[in-house]
């Protein structure tokens, strides 16, 4: 199984981030994706990735910290793109629902990410809280930027809108709320194909039902996989291997590494 969004280098679990790995090797859990917020987790995630096999990294900054955005942060984005571990522009977006960053801020600087993650030939995994239109409108206006895939983490936008986006080819990523009592998001993920979903944990947040309120890792993605079986009424040996493609699918960095481990024997 799969862990294609989860934050290692937070405090909560980095400490016992060689726990975690050991137990994720233990559990099947196959790989897992550092997601970057900032600076510093990016710079953690591209070492994360060097220490552990199992782990790849993302670059880019959050919404959260778009006021942070500044010639440094794109220089240290393009310093790490090449890294054959790092396989994507994200977390980006924009989150109305905090508001740490100005709106404008946020919106100027999801735009520029989406272009240098085109120029750096690398896939976005979108963060969006409560912006759903206006995220639209930017990557409507950006579309000439949208060459390697759109994945959004987290989805929490309504069916109609998730129908619309995996008509553009768009993937979604779903974590443990979808185990929530009151989530409801069966409608979201009957809207699309599981031809267009991962999972994912967004450790050490949202742990899933029925360890709601503890601190999350990846060796929850069985209960999320098990989760997303159910809704699409398959065993969840064929959900695993679904979102097993699927990942290898979006994330073309990872397959090629998994390929060339795999011809070093």
């Amino acid at each position: 199984m799969i862990d294609s969004h989860l934050h290692l280098d937070d405090p909560k679990l980095r400490d016992n981030a060689d726990k975690i790995i050991a137990d994720c090797k233990q559990g099947n859990i196959e790989f897992v994706i550092n997601n970057s917020c900032d600076f510093a987790s990016m710079t953690a995630g591209v070492a994360l990735a060097d220490k552990y096999d199992c782990v790849f990294a993302t670059i880019g900054i959050h919404p959260h910290d778009s006021k942070n955005f500044d010639e440094t942060f794109v220089q240290a984005m393009r310093r790490y793109a090449p890294h054959p571990k790092v396989v994507a522009v994200g977390e980006i977006g924009l989150d109305y629902y905090y508001d740490l960053s100005d709106r404008q801020t946020q919106r100027d600087v999801f735009a520029q990410q989406i272009e240098i993650a085109d120029q750096l030939g690398l896939p976005l995994t979108l963060h969006i809280r409560d912006a759903y239109k206006d995220a639209w409108d930017i990557l409507r206006a950006q579309k000439r930027h949208l060459n390697n895939g759109v994945l959004w983490h987290c989805y929490s936008g309504s069916a109609e809108f998730a129908r619309q986006m995996a008509k553009e080819g768009h993937y979604f990523a779903f974590g443990g709320a979808i185990t929530f009592k009151n989530a409801h998001k069966e409608d979201v993920l009957q809207a699309i194909t599981i031809e267009r979903v991962l999972s994912e944990t967004d450790s050490p947040y949202m742990a899933p039902e029925p360890k709601r309120g503890s601190i999350n890792t990846p060796l929850n993605i069985p209960l999320i996989v098990e989760k997303i079986a159910n809704i699409y009424g398959i065993s969840v040996e064929k959900a695993e291997e679904q979102i097993r493609q699927n990942t290898l699918n979006y994330f073309v960095k990872i397959r090629q590494y998994l390929d060339k481990k795999a011809d070093m024997g």
